[in-house]
Order: structure tokens, then sequence, then C-alpha cells
């Protein structure tokens, strides 16, 4: 049997998950009438949760879209979840605005799953021990992001301010699609209007967001999907030379270390594989290349092989002083003792 108290916080939390819910559905899920529904909704009105109501047979309630909600009932995994889902976005967003949530989901919740809270966030340690490091995060504007995601919900064109990589200002006018995260930044998928294409363009790069009244036109997006066409495109972008080698190595030993903007693997016999890279640098490919620590054949460039050949007499070298230097030393300890 529910109390009245966590009955009508239920009832928001559901609110919350689902949108919108049917007056009878919430009836029955608690076990009450229509009318007890009714008072619970009255009740959280009061407590300033801002309700819509839907009159009628097929009639229920909902949340206000875009209003300002009062603290949010959250249970203690869910506390949690917040906790850990902003000890990591600090890292991705400004700081002081992922720190200033952190202390509204604080005070929202009871003293003991603060406490918990508290002691989770002062107890975690973040390590980076695989040594393969992302690109620095791109913080980006969090009302733009916002703005962006209404105009790909809405199918609305969007005209926004958009810094390219040499610093130059613009005004552009595109069809909203979609917005990708990837490599720690946000991307802005649209077809450009006046370039008429198709375009990614880094959302940190992006102010003045203005949403129009327009709607996106009806164009064939190019490819499988905006995920794979994404992938190209951020690719074409990041992969300023390219490469082909073979790896004596199994399939799977060598996927784990490629992602899909970085190459392909394919295989080519029981134990090697077929890979087709890029960077932005052919000493980059063969660095990377040498940590699947096998057996590798340079199909092409000869580019490729001046690398390798360069980071091989970088090692030799590397190895010739680190002898020498040791040979010295013991050399000269010894002429030490020998002296009177």
């Amino acid at each position: 049997m529910w109390h009245t108290a966590s009955r009508s916080f239920e009832v928001l939390r559901k609110l919350q998950r689902k949108g919108f819910v049917a007056g009878e559905t919430l009836a029955f899920d608690f076990g009450v009438t229509t009318r007890t529904i009714r008072r619970d909704v009255a009740r959280l009105r009061d407590l300033g949760y801002p309700i819509d109501t839907r009159l009628g047979i097929d009639g229920g309630y909902s949340l206000e879209p875009g209003t300002v909600l009062p603290p949010i009932f959250l249970s203690v995994d869910e506390a949690l979840a917040c906790t850990l889902a902003l000890r990591q976005w600090n890292e991705a967003a400004e700081q002081h605005l992922a720190a200033g949530v952190l202390q509204k989901v604080l005070a929202s919740v009871p003293k003991r799953v603060q406490w918990i809270m508290t002691a989770l966030d002062q107890a975690a340690v973040d390590l980076e021990i695989d040594g393969l490091r992302e690109p620095e995060a791109a913080p980006v504007d969090v009302s733009v992001l916002g703005d962006l995601a209404r105009a790909c919900v809405l199918h609305r064109r969007v005209e926004f301010l958009h810094t390219d990589r040499s610093g130059k200002e613009k005004m552009r006018k595109a069809d909203s699609s979609a917005l990708v995260h990837t490599a720690r930044r946000w991307y802005f998928v649209a077809f450009d209007l006046d370039r008429d294409e198709w375009r990614t363009y880094r959302v940190d790069r992006i102010s003045v967001v203005t949403v129009t009244e327009a709607p996106v036109r009806g164009r064939v997006f190019p490819g499988a999907g905006v995920e794979a066409w994404a992938t190209q495109q951020l690719r074409s972008s990041w992969q300023q030379v390219t490469a082909t080698v073979r790896i004596h190595a199994p399939l799977e030993a060598v996927s784990r270390w490629m992602a899909p903007a970085w190459g392909t693997v394919e295989a080519d016999s029981a134990g090697s594989v077929i890979v087709r890279a890029g960077a932005d640098s052919y000493d980059s490919i063969a660095r990377w290349l040498l940590l699947v620590q096998a057996d590798i054949d340079v199909i092409k460039p000869a580019e490729l092989r001046a690398a390798f050949g360069r980071i091989a007499a970088q090692a030799a070298r590397s190895a010739t002083e680190a002898g020498t230097g040791s040979a010295l030393t013991e050399a000269d300890g010894r002429s030490r003792r020998d002296r009177p």
C-alpha cells in the first residue's frame, strides 16, 4: 500500500520518465481511483511542479515542456548515477557548470544520500594508464548545444555564426539533421544551404544560434546513414596521409587497436590482416602500428617505409647513446678506484 507522499513522488517520477501518462494508467499502477490521482497531481502542483492536464476519455498528465523544475526526487541509485556522470562531464565541459549542477543535486537529496555521494566523489580516483589519450576536450556552450538539439528534433532550419580553422567568422544557414559526440567533441551535422552540401561543424566553433520557423527540406542523406557518413567525414578531416600494410597477427589482436575513424582491418589469411590506416603524418602511423607488436609489411606508400626507417634510426641512436653512457660510467668508476 502506497503512502500519500511516496505515491505522489512516484507519480512525478513516472511523468519525468514517460512524458505523458494516462490517468487510468496511473490509477491502475497504484491501485487507487482516478480521483486519488487528481489529488496527488494537485498536491504536486502546490509544491511547484508544473503539470499539464489533458481532459477527455484519453486524458492524463504530463510535465510542462521547457519549464525549470523544483528539486527533483531521486533515489539513492539515481543520485549516485548523477554523481558519476557529473564527475565524467567535469572533464569535458565548463567545470563551474558541472560543479554547480552537482551541488544542486546534493541539496535535493536526503542527508544519508548526500553523505554517500560526497564519499564517492572524495574516494574515487581517475587514472589514465593506457597511454592512449583522446584529443583534448573542446568546451561547448551548453545553450548552443541545446538550441541545435532542439532544431534537430523539430526538423528546423538554423542560422548560426561559425568560426573556421583560420579564425574567420561567417554566418551560416543550414537544415539541421543530427548531433554527433565522439573523441570528446561535439559535431553538428547539417545541410549547408549556401554551399549546397552536407557538412559537419564542430559545436565549439558555433555561436549566436537562431532556430527558425522554417522546416528542413526533404533531402536524401548520403551513404547508409548519419553515423556512417559522419565517420567518413571525420576520418577524411583527421587523416592527412594514408597507408596500407599487412600485419602478421590474428584479426582479433589487431582490431582492438583500430577505431573506425582511423582505418579498417580486413582478414588476409589465418595469421595476417590488411590494414588501411590514416593519421596526420606517416611517422604517426608507423609509431601507432608498432604498438601491435607484430611483423609488418608495407604495401604502400614508400613514405611509410621511410617513416619506419626514421623511427628505427632514432631507436638505434637511443640504444647506442645509452650503452656508451653506461660504458663511460663504468670505466670512470674503475679509473677512480685505481687512483692512489
